[in-house]
């Protein structure tokens, strides 16, 4: 049988409980400055587990003071170890999340940092000067794993337009597969006295003038296919 006293201890312990969550709930993330490094200061890190984070977490510690004396505005892959020049043949994290080597590299070894096409940012430090192409493996320090992760998220920032780029404009003559086709092509585009055609010549392709698609086996199978759908029908 529940007394006056078990009873008010029993709504007083759901009280506290009720308000701690909420508190927990309503408590805002930390600032990379205020939560630390983590991870970041350990150097040897096999073993040890890497942190997931989200990409809004990613921005606000790119833009931090902890980010800016940690790598000094230069690009991240600036800070790696070149004794280390085999870290390209390695992964860095296991499929379990813990790290296989002591010295990843650099994108593994930052808990904050992972390629996301939101954050272009951090993609384009791994782009050669001028170019919408990624450096080389060796020269950026990645794992095979990030470096492949790099070439998938920058492929995925130029579909959605947050890396822009440029696409060389190419003169074609359409006499070659449109037979209506009379007009002249235009003039070959030159830039600094190169012409386009010359860099990236046509490669050794012969297409037909002219191909009417029809009366193939391509056809056949549609119509046994449409025949077919009728009699379920």
């Amino acid at each position: 049988m529940l007394t006056n006293s078990n009873v008010a201890f029993r709504r007083l312990f759901h009280s506290s409980v009720r308000l701690s969550c909420e508190g927990k709930k309503n408590k805002e993330v930390k600032p990379p400055e205020e939560a630390g490094w983590a991870f970041n200061h350990v150097e040897k890190k096999m073993g040890m587990y890497k942190p997931k984070h989200t990409i809004t977490e990613q921005l606000a510690y790119m833009k931090s003071k902890a980010y800016d004396d940690a790598y000094k505005g230069l690009p991240i892959y600036r800070w790696v170890n070149r004794s280390y020049s085999r870290r390209h043949d390695f992964f860095c994290i296991d499929k379990h999340g813990r790290f296989n080597l002591n010295h990843a590299c650099p994108v593994c070894r930052d808990e904050y940092l992972f390629f996301d096409y939101r954050n272009p940012a951090l993609i384009e430090q791994f782009l050669a000067d001028g170019t919408d192409q990624p450096i080389d493996i060796l020269k950026s320090g990645l794992c095979r794993e990030q470096y492949a992760q790099l070439k998938a998220q920058l492929l995925r920032a130029k579909e959605h337009g947050t890396i822009p780029f440029a696409v060389d404009f190419r003169n074609f003559d359409y006499r070659q597969w449109y037979k209506q086709w009379t007009d002249e092509p235009g003039k070959p585009v030159e830039r600094a006295g190169v012409r386009l055609q010359d860099i990236h010549p046509d490669p050794l392709v012969s297409f037909p003038t002219f191909k009417n698609d029809k009366g193939n086996d391509w056809d056949e199978w549609w119509l046994r296919h449409d025949k077919f759908a009728r009699k379920a029908k």
